[in-house]
């Protein structure tokens, strides 16, 4: 079986995105589930909380070239079908760097979440100091498409932000959409990551990245929505 949050695939690898519509997105969908040997996997419900230093230096960079950028966040997922039963975060350092991508990532229990952002760990040298604090909450449903270890498929649809507490960021329960509260956006968008390891992909979906001509990061869709309602934007929903 292939572990879709440890194969090499996720490490180090090649990535293109797609911003459609619903209608779009189904087309893609069925034509992905034709490469799959067996059924569908179901969506998983994937909520996302992103950091950041006084200043906001990583969100600064995401806005200004999101092609080159530095994130850092946890993610948790829902079925967490590893948990055996703890709460715990994936905690992650994701470069990307005009279509490469490398990340970083060690699993957390919720519980030790507060202590391992404030030593920093060796996996993840880059966050020891504790001075990263929580900035934005993002929470979608997630389906993967994967054929075989060089490529994979995400969509991400119901993407929502929220703004997010430091008490909420580093509950010992597990954080959702409903504990997250009413976003400041909901995006009708579907977003699809196309993540491969440079080897050849099929020809229709070489085709898609031919097609990719709009960049998208969700820490700076994010991050810029928060920014307009603090500068007195229109509040939206």
């Amino acid at each position: 079986m292939i572990r879709f949050a440890e194969g090499e695939v996720t490490k180090l690898r090649r990535e293109f995105k797609l911003v459609l519509g619903a209608d779009e997105a189904q087309a893609l969908c069925e034509r992905l589930s034709g490469e799959l040997l067996g059924p569908v996997p179901l969506p998983t419900r994937i909520t996302s909380v992103y950091f950041d230093r006084l200043g906001h230096p990583l969100t600064e960079r995401a806005l200004r070239t999101p092609h080159d950028c530095l994130k850092v966040r946890t993610k948790e997922y829902a079925p967490d079908v590893g948990a055996d039963g703890v709460a715990r975060v994936v905690l992650e350092v994701k470069r990307e760097r005009n279509g490469v991508t490398q990340k970083r990532r060690v699993w957390v229990p919720r519980g030790q979440l507060r202590t391992v952002m404030r030593g920093g760990v060796g996996l993840l040298p880059l966050i020891a100091g504790g001075s990263l604090h929580p900035t934005l909450g993002v929470t979608y449903a997630r389906t993967v498409y994967q054929g075989s270890d060089a490529w994979r498929v995400t969509v991400d649809r119901h993407i929502a932000y929220h703004r997010v507490t430091a008490e909420l960021a580093f509950s010992e329960q597990a954080l959702n959409a409903e504990r997250l509260g009413a976003p400041v956006l909901r995006d009708p968008e579907v977003i699809v990551e196309v993540k491969h390891l440079g080897r050849e992909l099929p020809e229709w979906i070489s085709a898609l990245q031919r097609a990719s001509d709009r960049g998208y990061s969700k820490f700076a869709v994010g991050m810029a929505q928060l920014e307009e309602r603090a500068m007195g934007g229109s509040v939206g929903g």
